[in-house]
């Protein structure tokens, strides 16, 4: 089949082109940028000429980019829902979208749910925790931090419990969903074990080799100073996003994988 692939050029999408080569289909990259008349269908039309399925997995932090304000209902709710639009009219029934498995009121939040809402009984969605593997940006995180010898974390983030998947099993589902009949209409995509945010860095750390960290615990001031000097400098994934994301859990201990087989230990394979 040939998959219109949007946001081939981020961390998952790079991952889900080499699982559709795998399974010998053809994937036809798609980037937002310029990002301003992606909430419009016919903008899509021409994308869509002899495509048998799409995923979107275009997404980002921060709500502003490149002088485009509300860059994240823009991105996480107008512009797939303007893509499936475009797809019904095309009769392109194969569609996944990739939302995020994350709580709290953050504009990102807000924006992935309205993108949910919109795309309900339109496409097959799913809800990464957070993904582990090669080129990721939290992955690459976790891996710095636990390589310190002082793990120096706010409090809730160190408290914050993730079910991370390998992002090779990730873009495998998504694969499998563009293909089967009796995928579910929604997965929450989580890798076999939860834990804190601190126990997963004391957990790649051992592996490394290393001795336990000591931990410290930065203060709240210091910490919402940090993500608001990160939301101007913008050189890395730490924000004021990043801080109210990390405030909520994001695990599914009974959602069951429906690849059919057992999904790899986040701690088996490269992180960087």
């Amino acid at each position: 089949m040939k998959i219109l692939v949007v946001g081939a050029g981020g961390f998952i999408g790079r991952h889900l082109l080499a699982a559709l080569a795998a399974a010998g289909h053809e994937a036809v990259r798609a980037e937002l940028r310029p990002v301003e008349h992606w909430d419009r269908a016919e903008a899509w039309a021409p994308l869509l000429r002899d495509v048998a399925g799409v995923v979107y997995a275009a997404g980002c932090l921060r709500d502003q980019a490149g002088g485009v304000g509300d860059l994240l209902d823009l991105l996480h709710h107008r512009a797939p829902a303007a893509l499936a639009d475009a797809c019904e009219a095309a009769a392109v029934a194969r569609f996944v979208h990739v939302s995020a498995l994350c709580g709290g009121v953050s504009a990102y939040a807000r924006s992935k749910q309205a993108g949910e809402v919109a795309l309900a009984g339109r496409a097959r969605i799913v809800r990464p925790s957070l993904v582990i593997g090669p080129g990721g940006i939290s992955s690459r995180m976790l891996d710095r931090l636990a390589r310190l010898p002082w793990l120096p974390l706010p409090e809730a983030v160190a408290r914050c419990r993730v079910q991370p998947i390998r992002v090779e099993d990730l873009a495998t589902g998504i694969v499998t969903a563009l293909q089967s009949r009796d995928w579910p209409a929604s997965w929450d995509a989580v890798g076999p074990e939860d834990g804190s945010v601190a126990g997963w860095i004391a957990r790649r750390r051992a592996a490394l080799g290393h001795a336990a960290a000591r931990a410290l615990t930065l203060p709240a001031a210091w910490t919402q100073a940090s993500a608001r000097l990160g939301d101007l400098l913008a050189i890395g994934p730490w924000c004021s996003t990043a801080l109210e994301l990390l405030a909520h859990d994001s695990t599914a201990p009974d959602a069951v994988s429906p690849l059919g087989r057992p999904l790899r230990p986040v701690l088996e394979g490269a992180w960087v």
